[in-house]
């Protein structure tokens, strides 16, 4: 994204396709200079044209609202919903004993996701 500076979008809205559009991205961000909202949409017309348009101020804000029942899903979401699953990445064993004697196995990581591996 381009304001004052260039600078990479805080999160990207994957949008709804319409009758004229396809490929429809609504990035949004602040810029770190004059800390003005700024949001950007980039659509694909189906003759192969692209239409990208990036408004800053309240108008970045009015064409966020006008774009918000078209969201399909945030990048931001997508991540958030990988890390809080199963454990993700690096990941550690623990093992732990019960009252019973018995041993218990879990897998973690350093999201703070826990998976159970074996009971013995």
């Amino acid at each position: 994204m381009r304001h004052c500076c260039q600078f990479k979008a805080d999160d990207i809205y994957y949008l709804h396709d319409t009758d004229l559009f396809s490929s429809r991205i609504l990035s949004i961000g602040f810029c770190p200079i004059c800390k003005k909202p700024v949001a950007e949409l980039i659509e694909w017309r189906f003759d192969g044209a692209m239409n990208k348009q990036t408004l800053s101020g309240i108008n970045a804000n009015n064409l966020v609202m006008s774009c918000q029942q078209d969201i399909v899903y945030s990048i931001k979401e997508l991540n958030y919903k990988k890390y809080k699953s199963k454990p993700y990445g690096w990941v550690y064993g623990i093992n732990r004993d019960s009252k019973n004697g018995k041993a218990r196995q879990y897998a973690c990581d350093f999201y703070g996701n826990k998976e159970l591996i074996k009971k013995f």
